[in-house]
């Protein structure tokens, strides 16, 4: 099960009122947060798209260096 479990993201965070640039250009003003990103699987989605399509949609932006297009939580 931890094999498993090690495939999950560690880190969905979910925004209300401001949009995924914002979270990234933070993260990259901030140097711990920064390394802390590109060895922690993370993605962002905003609370309009949860709500209207799901968790396993497409709504998911990737954080860090993985930074690339929305996929579903499961392609972090």
């Amino acid at each position: 099960m931890g094999a498993a479990l090690a495939l999950l993201p560690r880190l969905l965070v979910v925004l209300a009122g401001t949009a995924v640039a914002d979270l990234r250009l933070t993260a990259e003003e901030n140097p711990a947060v920064a390394e802390m990103l590109a060895a922690v699987p993370a993605g962002a989605a905003r609370i309009q798209g949860l709500v209207q399509r799901g968790p396993s949609a497409p709504i998911w932006h990737p954080l860090g260096a993985r930074g690339g297009r929305p996929c579903g939580w499961g392609e972090l």
